[in-house]
């Protein structure tokens, strides 16, 4: 079977879907915000805030790796935790990721700014 390069899912961003493209191993944030979907990171990326949490569906949520407990530490400081809530700079797209539908809380701010 040929290996799909690029990964195609839905962003949902108040109420908006987007329709979203990104390389296997990028990271989903960044996936995000090359689309010019406003989304906060207040770390860049570095698994250091918790900004950039959003939700994925059920499905893909519980296709891909669990997360890390670096991670996890960070989650549990999320506003609005739901099962599914992961932190989009921690989660590479792969195949699992296929058709998937993210949602970007509308909470969505630089607590680290505050």
């Amino acid at each position: 079977s040929s290996i799909r390069r690029f990964i195609t899912f839905r962003v949902v961003q108040q109420g908006v879907e987007h329709t979203v493209s990104g390389a296997v191993g990028q990271s989903l944030l960044d996936a995000i915000k090359a689309a010019h979907i406003p989304i906060q990171d207040a770390c860049e990326g570095h698994l250091g805030c918790g900004t950039c949490g959003v939700y994925l569906d059920k499905k893909t949520y519980k296709r891909i790796p669990r997360a890390t407990k670096e991670e996890a530490v960070l989650l549990d400081q999320v506003p609005n935790p739901k099962p599914t809530s992961r932190l989009s700079c921690a989660v590479k797209l792969s195949s699992m990721l296929e058709g998937a539908t993210v949602r970007i809380p509308s909470f969505n701010k630089n607590v680290l700014s505050e």
